[in-house]
């Protein structure tokens, strides 16, 4: 699993670092380099009133060394020079998950895209990362 422009995989029944899993993930992994990056961004959708951003995060088993920042964040589509942050959240490979959760209620009504950004800490070969079932809840 070493890929030097780094990958991303959908994967259905991911293994992370504490267990299997049954339902879907991201695998993320940054380029094969000192402090990597790797993002994806979503297609534009208009914020309702309610929503929250959900997803647990953590490390992909058996990559021990994995150290990462997960970052999410958005450009709102009337001016996609702009990026802002959402939030941000550092994890090690510690055998637990930390869930994300972010209440998107104060851009209701703008026309955003959403963008999931992973940034390597750890040696580059280690940082293997997940954001299990990314969605949108109202």
């Amino acid at each position: 699993w070493t890929e030097p422009a780094g990958f991303v995989i959908s994967a259905s029944t991911p293994y992370l670092e504490n267990r299997q899993e049954d339902e879907p993930g991201i695998w993320t992994h940054p380029n094969q380099a000192e402090h990597g990056w790797i993002a994806g961004t979503f297609p534009p959708y208009t914020v309702q009133p309610g929503d929250h951003f959900v997803a647990d995060i953590g490390c992909v088993v058996g990559f021990l060394g994995c150290e990462v920042d997960f970052r999410l964040a958005y450009r709102p589509t009337a001016d996609e020079s702009q990026l802002l942050a959402l939030g941000a959240w550092h994890e090690t490979y510690d055998g637990s998950l930390q869930r994300v959760d972010v209440d998107l209620s104060g851009l209701a009504g703008q026309e955003i895209k959403l963008i999931l950004a992973v940034a390597g800490l750890g040696p580059p070969d280690q940082n293997a990362a997940f954001w299990l079932v990314p969605q949108i809840r109202r």
